[in-house]
């Protein structure tokens, strides 16, 4: 009972914490490797640090830097984002009024640097339709549209090794890209020496 009691009490006390020192802010979303410019404005603060930037697992990515102040903005150039993708916490602080305030932003990281899912049926269907067009290129014995097709799954197999499809980069997306340039280029050489045999 105290203990449940005890862990109640803290939750309670966190919240109006919360409420009462920090603003959660979302900055967005960043590319995977990319620098992402984290700030804070203040119109009266004499400083603004950053204690701490966490990874999407938890893990200190950077911890107690200064911000740069230009003005009313303070600003610190964050780049550690090739590791992992998804939600980044950056907690600091800065003293509006003269008196110690907490913020913590977000932002997200994806491999593509675009957020949410509503590309995803646009997106597969460009993939539907390369394999669609190549296949019947092959199936049709038609040489230069297996030709065209084939080097556009390759193109489209490298672009998704790079960056993923739409939000998501892990090992079924890598899977999926290494397939497509395979057959992309297995059929690609198969029509090339079709047509090669058919010239000569």
């Amino acid at each position: 009972m105290k203990l449940s009691l005890a862990i109640i009490s803290s939750f309670i006390f966190i919240f109006l914490i919360g409420l009462s020192s920090a603003s959660i802010e979302d900055l967005g979303t960043v590319k995977q490797g990319d620098c992402v410019t984290l700030q804070q404005s203040c119109a009266n603060c004499t400083y603004n640090n950053i204690t701490s930037v966490l990874y999407p697992d938890m893990t200190t990515a950077l911890s107690s830097n200064i911000m740069t102040a230009s003005g009313t903005q303070f600003t610190y150039n964050f780049c550690n984002t090739s590791s992992m993708s998804g939600s980044y916490i950056v907690n600091g602080f800065g003293d509006p009024d003269g008196a110690k305030s907490i913020w913590i932003y977000t932002f997200e990281v994806t491999p593509s640097g675009q957020s949410g899912s509503s590309n995803i049926v646009f997106f597969i269907f460009i993939i539907v339709l390369l394999y669609a067009i190549t296949f019947i290129g092959f199936f049709g014995k038609n040489i230069p549209i297996t030709i065209l097709g084939g080097m556009a799954m390759i193109g489209l197999g490298v672009y998704m090794v790079n960056n993923g499809v739409i939000i998501y980069r892990d090992w079924m997306t890598n899977y999926l890209s290494y397939i497509t340039i395979g057959l992309g280029a297995t059929l690609s050489l198969w029509a090339l020496i079709e047509m090669i045999q058919e010239t000569f």
